[in-house]
């Protein structure tokens, strides 16, 4: 929980605890969806979905942090291989 006793998204975890909007998790997103297909990110910040939904600055910035991206994709494939996202597993 953060300070303010809300639970910060996984994207604001992963971005030292900045808020973002919906929109650049949704980028954040499909960028690690793609990646996990195997895309190239330099490839992927110029798809029309990344570039129609991001500002210029937002993809400089995943470009020159590339390794948040990785650790995200790390992070979620982490998830789902030890059941953690599993839709069907109650909460504690």
């Amino acid at each position: 929980m953060s300070e303010s006793g809300e639970k910060k998204s996984f994207w604001a975890r992963i971005f030292g605890g900045s808020t973002s909007s919906a929109r650049e998790e949704k980028v954040l997103d499909y960028i690690v969806h793609r990646m996990s297909e195997d895309a190239n990110l330099h490839d992927i910040v110029e798809e029309e979905y990344v570039k129609r939904n991001a500002t210029r600055s937002q993809i400089d910035d995943i470009l020159s942090n590339p390794r948040i991206v990785e650790a995200a994709h790390e992070r979620l494939q982490d998830a789902f291989t030890s059941g953690e996202l599993d839709p069907n597993k109650r909460p504690e």
